[in-house]
């Protein structure tokens, strides 16, 4: 049985996803920074004045740098890479044994590699090798790729069509404001106290996080297959068919043009996640050039601003459009990719700080775009295919933000003489892309007799199931009885007796 708007549920897995992404905000904007100091003492161990003063040596500062990109790459590669295939598995895993797993799957690794991470403190000459394998646990246990599929599954296992858009933009708006405490947090900490002390705090929010999962979190279903037979839950996990289940749910045919909606949806998840991560780098970039000419502190505000108007966005401004104004899930998602539009052309031609901050706050509409692309997947498909299409879409969110690096940064680096807005712009043009795709599909549904895009779903869902009948054609129709099937037109046999 669904728990089907059950509060106490929402509520659970809102505050752990909150907590886990405090931790792992705080976690990454330490470790960063720390590798960077790792790689200075590996290449000077008994000389600790370069790597404290490092400021008065460009030549030896441009070469730890250096090394520390390639570290910093590897530190990517390895988190990155298997919490994609941990994802692939994890998805038609949790549609059959439930999401509480996966939910603690990610903080368990996250605990694992941070007592990795100190132990690199105590072992100078481990010190790099330990913190890359710190890193290779995490992501074996899947990081944010898993835990987002596994909450995101659950809300839309747990919430009504009409709410869920609500429900998941509460949930990102959640990301967000994890995101912005846990990075302010990471500076705080490490400006009054230490790395060590920084690590123990991540320790405490992630085993807050697994306690709170296992304490004050049940499952959403009853889920129909508990243990296969000859085979533990454990196993189960790592079966080659869970993948071949999660790309079947994305590509296998579909009434009503369904199929080409989830391929264009994903699409959609790709392009824009690729975007979002580009233009934090390039941001990087351009903000710390000329004319802006930013200290390097001043980034970190302008990140923390940047999630907190989204956060803050998605918590008043989203429930407003969604439950008092009733905009559909894709006038809302082409509301965000419009703003993501101006905001870019707006920040190809800033030259003063103010325009930069600007430009963030006409972005804070951008968050739409993730909560109504997963609120459009959930309505897309059936209950029990809801952890294998979002375990494919995490999986796409993760690799995309390699594609993201590559892509912008290299077309920054070879247009910032001639343009230094030109990565924003041409990132403008893939947003005015997606937004035709999005204007496309909406088309393709209306002309089936709908306007919402995903409604008709779960109406075609009840058809012929009992004796009443739902017209399509209007989203405030009363169902209709048909009086041919209260009476079938053949014998019945004699119902069974129960005891």
């Amino acid at each position: 049985m669904i728990l089907r708007g059950c509060p106490t549920n929402i509520i659970a897995v809102t505050i752990i996803f909150f907590l886990y992404k405090t931790g792992e905000s705080m976690l990454d904007a330490t470790t960063r920074p720390y590798i960077l100091k790792a790689v200075c003492h590996d290449n000077f161990p008994f000389n600790a004045t370069y790597c404290q003063h490092i400021d008065f040596y460009p030549v030896i500062e441009s070469d730890i740098q250096r090394k520390s990109a390639t570290y910093l790459i590897y530190y990517r590669i390895l988190i990155s890479v298997p919490s994609v295939i941990l994802g692939l598995f994890c998805g038609a895993y949790s549609d059959k044994y439930g999401r509480k797993i996966p939910m603690m799957l990610p903080s368990l690794g996250s605990v694992f590699g941070v007592l990795l991470y100190m132990a690199s403190l105590a072992y100078d000459e481990f010190r790099i090798p330990l913190i890359l394998i710190g890193a290779a646990v995490q992501g074996i246990f899947g990081k944010s790729t898993v835990i987002t599929m596994a909450v995101n599954s659950y809300i839309a296992d747990v919430t009504e069509n009409d709410e869920r858009i609500r429900k998941l933009g509460n949930l990102l708006a959640m990301n967000f404001f994890g995101l912005f405490v846990g990075s302010f947090m990471s500076g705080i900490l490490q400006d009054i106290s230490n790395l060590l002390t920084t690590y123990c705090v991540v320790i405490l929010l992630h085993g807050c996080t697994i306690l709170l999962t296992v304490a004050a979190m049940k499952e959403s279903a009853e889920y129909p297959v508990k243990s296969e037979e000859g085979k533990s839950e454990f196993l189960a996990l790592f079966n080659p068919a869970n993948i071949k289940d999660a790309f079947g749910v994305l590509v296998k045919y579909r009434p009503n043009n369904m199929r080409t909606v989830l391929l264009v949806l994903f699409l959609l998840t790709l392009l824009n996640q690729t975007c979002k991560v580009g233009e934090m780098d390039v941001t990087v970039l351009f903000v710390t050039r000329s004319p802006l000419s930013w200290p390097k502190s001043w980034y970190g505000y302008l990140l923390s601003v940047d999630y907190a108007v989204m956060g803050l966005c998605l918590l008043f401004v989203l429930p407003v459009l969604s439950s008092i104004v009733h905009l559909s899930d894709a006038t809302i998602l082409m509301i965000g990719i419009s703003c993501k539009i101006v905001r870019l052309i707006w920040a190809a031609f800033a030259f003063r700080t103010w325009m930069v901050y600007v430009s963030v706050i006409i972005g804070a509409f951008a968050g739409l775009i993730t909560s109504a692309v997963r609120s459009l997947v959930s309505k897309s498909v059936n209950e029990h295919e809801a952890g294998k299409l979002f375990s494919i879409l995490a999986c796409a969110e993760t690799a995309s933000k390699l594609f993201g690096v590559l892509i912008f940064v290299n077309l920054y680096s070879e247009t910032a003489d001639l343009f230094a807005g030109l990565a924003y712009l041409f990132e403008a043009v893939l947003y005015i892309f997606m937004i035709l795709l999005v204007i496309w599909i909406f088309k393709d549904l209306k002309n089936l007799g709908t306007i919402d895009l995903m409604q008709t779903l779960e109406e075609h869902s009840n058809f012929n199931k009992g004796s009443v009948n739902y017209n399509t054609l209007s989203n405030n129709a009363l169902p209709v009885l048909d009086e041919l099937q209260e009476q079938p037109s053949y014998p019945t046999p004699l119902p069974a007796t129960t005891p």
